[in-house]
């Protein structure tokens, strides 16, 4: 494992793993498809066979079979529901990880543990401690967290070392923004700021050619239902629909039975242009348009003065997106040298290949980091002659990292019992009140603290840290008692702790032995499935209920009917073949 040094991009939409080998960084294509590019979807099919990537394409849109964009759920308490059961973000983002890590093993021909994952500049602490927990359940080892368009700015970067210019990566992949400025100065990449919007991404220029397609549709056919089956059609469509209006003015979109009306189904049949696509995206070219402005406005850039402009992500081959960044920075953007979609793959294997030593920093390249945002707490400050809470900055927006700080308060009174201490985070670095900030839920508290002998408040020390991996760790002390109180994260529900972990471990293992057996009694229904194919339609009812029976004892993981059925499939085919052999002689 020494030779490979593995990153990977786990994003919204795709995904890909690639490795860093003689000097190289190459992407590591699925061995079935041969694509270096993996949907970011999860299935489970009638067979109750667990699949992941271009193979759930067909599976992943109908009802409770399927998640795709779980990336937009990392950090947060909201569960997903697959084939019945709930999973946390962490569980599918696990699946995905593991088959791009299956992906790679067989490749490579060894066993990968170690790797560099990349995740947006403005995900915040709770989805990234989400992203660790994750690669621990698929079975790796994350060196490091690095942000996605410094992962990008990298893969740039090594192949013009030479360079010395001020750039900005613009970010824009399925589900985020990120609009991160960097200088180059002689093999050193350094991150000035990092700004953008986690919820704004490809997704949503999808959904604004939904909107279209729909509204043309109900327009012709107003009293139509659409099926629920139909959605899952309408978002490839969409997604096909987005990247053909790329290249060309127009596109006729079909769908065969889409709705029904009088009881007769009905075909979506609409063409949608790119004025048409335009227009609907408008409202979210201008959050893109807000997202540059405040990046710049952070280190009182002009656009004058940034030199190049790296275009990463698939939403940037969108024409308007590109006209927007021509627009803003008065030049055209242009894709890193390995293409816009593969630049943050490639780049985190690169830094997996810095800290394993395969390049050496002295003779290569120098990376450094910031924070995006702000983090802090709530105090007791005294305003305007009266004393209310307020936010109380522990590091501000775009400090380079890693960074450590030290302060000191006081509890309020001399026989306080107990204090409370509540993270926020300032995407603005303007925040004065808790209000202006966000709760990241990260809350702690010292308890059964004793009265002060001397009549005077405890001072509290407050020891922050935030890491390369973009990981907050806080911790309060009371120096003066007896024993120093140290401080600890509470449990909450949109962070795992070990119990969590343990019982998500479990769940998918328990969800891979079930896709293992799915996929022991696969040929067997194939085999009855080809065999039905070759006999008269009025004598294949009692194999059909067998085969229904199975796929449903498999898909409802029912272990003891799964055996006796399957033995029952084995006894009937064994009879109807030899009743053939017998018909034949």
């Amino acid at each position: 494992m020494a030779n490979y040094a593995i990153g990977i991009d786990l994003g919204t939409s795709t995904s890909e793993i690639c490795v860093y080998r003689n000097h190289e960084s190459f992407p590591i294509p699925d061995p079935v498809t041969k694509l270096a590019i993996m949907p970011s979807i999860v299935a489970i099919n009638t067979r109750g066979e667990l699949l992941v990537g271009e193979d759930a394409r067909s599976w992943v849109d109908v009802s409770s079979r399927g998640i795709r964009e779980i990336k937009r759920k990392m950090g947060t308490e909201e569960t997903v529901r697959l084939q019945g059961k709930e999973y946390r973000p962490e569980e599918i983002s696990a699946l995905i990880l593991r088959k791009l890590k299956e992906n790679a093993e067989e490749a490579l021909g060894t066993t990968i543990r170690e790797v560099v994952l990349s995740v947006p500049a403005n995900f915040p602490d709770a989805a990234r401690l989400a992203t660790l927990n994750a690669g621990e359940l698929a079975g790796l080892k994350i060196t490091r967290l690095i942000n996605e368009p410094t992962a990008a700015a990298l893969a740039f970067g090594i192949k013009n070392i030479q360079l010395e210019e001020q750039l900005v990566v613009f970010d824009f992949g399925g589900g985020t923004l990120d609009i991160t400025v960097l200088e180059m100065v002689a093999g050193v990449l350094d991150v000035k700021c990092s700004f953008g919007n986690p919820q704004l991404g490809g997704k949503d220029f999808d959904e604004a050619i939904i909107s279209v397609l729909k509204a043309k549709f109900q327009a012709e056919n107003p009293e139509a239902e659409i099926s629920d089956k139909a959605y899952g059609a309408l978002k490839e469509a969409a997604e096909k629909a987005k990247k053909v209006l790329s290249t060309s003015l127009s596109h006729e979109v079909r769908i065969p039975y889409f709705a029904t009306q009088n009881r007769k189904s009905v075909d979506l049949e609409v063409e949608v242009t790119r004025l048409e696509f335009e227009v609907a995206i408008a409202p979210l070219l201008d959050e893109a348009r807000q997202c540059i402005k405040q990046a710049l406005n952070v280190k009182k850039l002009r656009p004058s003065t940034i030199n190049r402009v790296l275009l990463v992500g698939g939403t940037t081959n969108i024409p308007a997106v590109r006209q927007l960044v021509a627009e803003m920075f008065g030049k055209e953007g242009q894709p890193p040298d390995v293409g816009s979609d593969l630049a943050v793959g490639i780049g985190a294997s690169i830094q997996a290949a810095i800290i394993q030593g395969s390049i050496l920093t002295d003779s290569g390249i120098i990376l450094t980091d910031v924070a995006p945002f702000g983090l802090g707490i709530e105090v007791v400050s005294e305003v305007g002659r009266q004393y209310m809470l307020t936010y109380e900055p522990l590091i501000q927006p775009n400090t380079t990292i890693p960074y450590s700080t030290h302060k000191t308060y006081t509890l309020l009174r001399a026989d306080q019992k107990r204090v409370e201490v509540r993270l926020y985070q300032d995407n603005t670095g303007k925040a004065k009140l808790p209000v202006h900030a966000i709760d990241t839920g990260i809350v702690a508290e010292i308890i059964d603290i004793p009265p002060s002998v001397d009549g005077n408040p405890y001072p509290v020390q407050m020891e922050f840290s935030y890491d390369i991996n973009g990981i907050a760790k806080l911790r309060a002390t009371i120096p003066n008692i007896n024993k120093s109180i140290e401080l600890e994260y509470a449990q909450s529900t949109i962070r795992m702790d070990n119990q969590d972990i343990a019982d998500a471990a479990f769940r998918l293992k328990e969800l891979w032995r079930q896709n293992a057996l799915a996929k022991e009694y696969e040929w067997l229904i194939c085999k009855a499935e080809r065999f039905m194919a070759e006999i008269p339609p009025q004598e294949r009812s009692p194999l059909s209920d067998i085969v229904m029976d199975l796929k449903k004892y498999l898909v409802n993981d029912h272990t003891l009917e799964i055996k006796k059925t399957g033995d029952r499939l084995v006894d009937c085919l064994f009879d109807l073949e030899s009743n053939l052999e017998d018909y034949s002689a």
